[in-house]
C-alpha cells in the first residue's frame, strides 16, 4: 500500500465536502473517482496532495500518519497532481516549466544537466513545440500536457490526474494511459478524476464512486459496467435527496427538484420567434454550438459536468470571450465586447461572484449603482451620490437584507450579496438573463428567492441561458434542458427527463441525435 485515507472528512462553511472517507491506494493501480458535480471528487485529489488539510481523520503513509500543510510537503513524499485546468508560466519557455516547483526561491538557475533533462521531456511529450518558445504560445491541449510532463519530470509515486481527457484533445485517453502505466511500471499507483465514464473503463483497474462526499461503492472496474456505475452514482443522489427531505420523490424527479416552490413552468409566450439565437460558433477555448435558441419566456437549463463548456458558453455570449460565428439579439447581430452587449440587452450573472460581480471595497447603493457605468460613459457624468429613491425602490423589489444602502457589500450575507448583483442586471431592464451557477453557495432561502426572480423575468418575456451543476436545480427551474459534453450540444430535453438519463448524456454514455421537445431535429454541434 502506497498511502491511506482514513475517515477522512473535508468541511467547507455550510458544506462537508468529504464524509469520512475511508480508502488505500496501492501499487500498480489506477484508482477512478466518479460521482456527480459536487460529490466531493476535487477535495480527495487536493487531500491526497496537500492542497486541503483533513478536519478529521487522516493520511497513512508508509504506515505513519502524516499530515501534509502545503503541497510541497507531499510532492517531498512523492504524490503529484495535475489539475484540470493547468498551471503554467506564460512568460518562461516550455522548458522551465517543466521545472517549476522544484527549484527554491534561493537557488540557482537551473543549470546545463537541469536544463537538457527538461528539453528531453518536452521532446519526448511534446516533439512539436520547441522546447524555448513562451509557453504561453501553446495551444490548451499542449498546455494540459505540459502540466503532466512537469508531473511526471518528478517522477511520482502517486500520480493525481482531475479531468484529463477533458482537455488534453484528441488522443487524451492514449495520453493518460502512457502515464498511468510509466507509473505502475517505476511502483506507483495513479488516482484519476474524470466524468467521461467510457475513458474510466478503458483506464482504471479500480473505480470508486462518491455521492455527497461518501464513499459508496470501490471495486475492481471490471465487476461493474458504465451501466452500473451510472445507476449507482444517480440512485445514491436521489437516496440521499429523499433522506433530506424525510420522503421520495412521487415524480420520478429529485426530492430537491421537488422541494421547490413551484413546478418548472413552461414557456408562456406564443411567440415563436427567438430573442437570443447561435450560429456556427466557434472558439479557440473548445466551443462548438452549430445552433442555439432561446425565446421569449423560455429559461433554458444547460447541464453538463466539470469541462463541458458550460462557463465558456456563458462567456462567449457575454462577449467576455472571441469566437467566429454569429450571436444576435432580437434579430440583430450583437456587437463585440462586454460592455456594447450589457449596452445591448444582454444582462451577465458570473460564476464566480466574489471575484467577478460584487466589489467589496463599494456599499450596497454603490454595488447597486456599478451597473450605470457603462451608460455613463455614453454621457461622460456619473452622480457622485447614489440615487436614494432608485436604490431604496431596488432593495424593497428584489427583497435585500441589508443594516443600510450605506452598509459595505461584505456585511451582506451571500445569498444577500447575489440578490444586489441579480438586481443590479436585471434593473435595466435586458431581453436575456446569462446566469451562471446563480445560487451557488446561497442558502435554501436566498435560493428560493433568486428562484423567483428568474421566474419572474421570463414571465415578462425574458429568455434566460441557465447553468447549474445541480441537475435537480434545473429540472425545478428550467422550461428546457440541454446537455454540453465537450463544448459542444448533445442532447435536448424536457425538464422532466429522468435524472439518471441527464447523467446518462453528461458523461456522454449516450449521444444520440438531438431532439427538440417539439419534435423538430436541431443540428447542434456533434461531440
Amino acid at each position: 500500500m502506497l498511502i491511506e485515507l482514513q475517515g477522512v472528512s473535508v468541511a467547507y462553511p455550510g458544506t462537508l465536502a468529504l464524509d469520512q472517507v475511508s480508502m488505500e491506494i496501492s501499487a500498480g493501480e489506477v484508482v477512478a473517482v466518479v460521482g456527480a458535480n459536487g460529490s466531493g471528487k476535487t477535495t480527495l485529489l487536493s487531500t491526497l496532495c496537500g492542497i486541503r488539510r483533513p478536519t478529521a481523520g487522516h493520511l497513512v503513509l508508509g504506515g505513519q500518519q502524516v499530515r501534509f500543510t502545503r503541497p510541497a510537503q507531499a510532492l517531498a513524499h512523492g504524490i503529484a497532481m495535475v489539475p484540470q485546468e493547468p498551471q503554467i508560466a506564460d512568460s518562461l519557455p516550455v522548458w522551465e516549466n517543466v521545472l517549476l516547483g522544484t527549484i527554491g526561491l534561493i537557488d540557482r538557475a537551473p543549470g546545463r544537466t537541469a536544463q537538457a533533462a527538461a528539453k528531453r521531456t518536452v521532446a519526448q511529450g511534446l516533439p512539436h513545440v520547441d522546447p524555448n518558445q513562451p509557453a504561453g504560445e501553446l495551444r490548451k491541449a499542449d498546455r494540459a500536457i505540459l502540466g503532466l510532463l512537469r508531473a511526471m519530470h518528478r517522477r511520482p509515486s502517486v500520480l493525481a490526474l482531475d479531468e484529463p481527457t477533458a482537455v488534453l484533445g484528441e488522443n487524451s485517453v492514449q495520453v493518460v494511459d502512457a502515464a498511468a502505466r510509466a507509473v505502475r511500471e517505476s511502483g506507483g499507483a495513479t488516482v484519476l478524476v474524470s466524468h467521461r465514464l467510457r475513458d474510466i473503463v478503458q483506464l482504471a483497474s479500480r473505480v470508486v464512486v462518491l455521492v455527497d462526499g461518501r464513499l459508496v461503492h470501490d471495486a475492481p472496474i471490471g465487476a461493474v459496467s458504465v451501466e452500473d456505475l451510472i445507476d449507482r452514482i444517480a440512485s445514491g443522489r436521489m437516496a440521499a435527496g429523499a433522506a433530506d427531505a424525510g420522503k421520495q420523490s412521487t415524480s420520478g424527479r429529485s426530492p430537491i427538484a421537488d422541494r421547490a416552490n413551484t413546478a418548472a413552468p413552461r414557456s408562456n409566450s406564443t411567440r415563436t420567434d427567438s430573442i437570443l439565437e447561435l450560429r456556427d460558433i466557434v472558439s479557440a477555448h473548445g466551443l462548438t454550438i452549430d445552433q442555439l435558441e432561446i425565446r421569449p419566456g423560455q429559461i433554458l437549463g444547460v447541464a453538463g459536468l466539470a469541462g463541458a463548456g458550460r462557463s465558456r458558453l456563458c462567456r462567449t455570449i457575454a462577449g467576455h470571450a472571441p469566437y467566429r460565428g454569429e450571436i444576435t439579439l432580437v434579430g440583430q447581430r450583437l456587437p463585440r465586447g462586454a460592455r456594447n452587449r450589457w449596452r445591448a440587452g444582454i444582462a451577465y450573472l458570473p460564476e464566480d461572484r466574489s471575484r467577478e460581480a460584487v466589489f467589496d471595497s463599494l456599499s450596497v447603493a454603490r454595488n447597486l449603482e456599478i451597473g450605470e457605468l457603462p451608460r455613463a460613459a455614453l454621457t461622460g457624468w456619473f452622480a457622485p451620490n447614489p440615487d436614494r429613491g432608485r436604490t431604496r425602490t431596488l432593495i424593497e423589489r428584489f427583497g435585500i437584507r441589508t443594516p443600510a444602502a450605506g452598509a459595505p457589500i461584505t456585511a451582506l450575507s451571500g445569498g444577500n450579496q447575489q440578490r444586489v448583483v441579480l438586481a443590479r442586471v436585471l434593473s435595466h431592464q435586458p431581453q436575456a438573463l446569462i446566469a451562471d451557477e446563480p445560487t451557488q453557495g446561497v442558502d435554501a432561502a436566498g435560493r428560493a428567492a433568486i428562484h423567483r426572480m428568474i421566474r419572474q423575468f421570463a414571465a415578462e418575456g425574458g429568455a434566460v441561458l441557465l447553468v447549474s451543476s445541480e441537475f435537480e436545480e434545473l429540472q425545478a427551474l428550467s422550461t428546457d434542458i440541454v446537455v454540453m459534453v465537450d463544448g459542444s450540444i448533445v442532447a435536448h430535453r424536457p425538464p422532466d427527463v429522468a435524472y439518471r438519463d441527464l447523467l446518462a448524456l453528461a458523461t456522454g454514455v449516450h449521444v444520440g441525435t438531438p431532439v427538440h421537445p417539439d419534435g423538430n431535429t436541431a443540428a447542434q454541434g456533434a461531440n
